[in-house]
């Protein structure tokens, strides 16, 4: 049996709250990518890999949501200068992060840190796990994740 993920409420980029249940409430499969930061993106004014990678996805008729520990303020910025449409969830407890396994002990030069591991969940539209990346960039997985969610759609 698939695993269900947990109903959560995050605020967005325009300080209004977004939980898993509202949006599985539009009957499509979503795309949650989990990051450590806005700013780690490598985003010019005419180019925008992170945008660009999750908007193809979109365009499948996916729901897709950006979660990072950021404060709405730094997404609502990122989000106005690189003229993202999906939604940008800010956790800034890392409970949600947490919860969706995208936070590990890791060794960086012989010393354990804790740290946020990029994480993309593909899940059904009842919020069944179809499957889980982790990718070091976005680019890395995303014809991975466009051919499975041709496979769940049957496309």
């Amino acid at each position: 049996m698939a695993e269900v993920i947990q109903n959560f409420e995050l605020l967005n980029a325009e300080d209004k709250k977004v939980s898993l249940n509202q949006l599985l409430g539009q009957g499509k499969p979503i795309f949650i990518y989990i990051y450590p930061t806005d700013e780690k993106f490598r985003c010019n004014r005419s180019e925008c890999p992170f945008k660009e990678n999750l908007e193809k996805i979109a365009s499948m008729d996916v729901i897709v949501i950006g979660i990072s520990e950021d404060p709405v303020e730094i997404h609502r910025k990122f989000k106005t200068d690189h003229n993202i449409t999906f939604e940008l969830l800010s956790d800034p407890t890392l409970k949600v992060i947490k919860g969706l396994g995208a936070y590990e002990k890791v060794n960086v030069n012989g010393i354990e840190k804790e740290k946020i591991i990029r994480t993309g969940i593909l899940t059904d539209d009842k919020g069944y796990i179809i499957k889980v990346w982790k990718p070091e960039r976005i680019e890395e997985s995303v014809d991975e994740v466009i051919e499975e969610i041709k496979k769940f759609k049957k496309v």
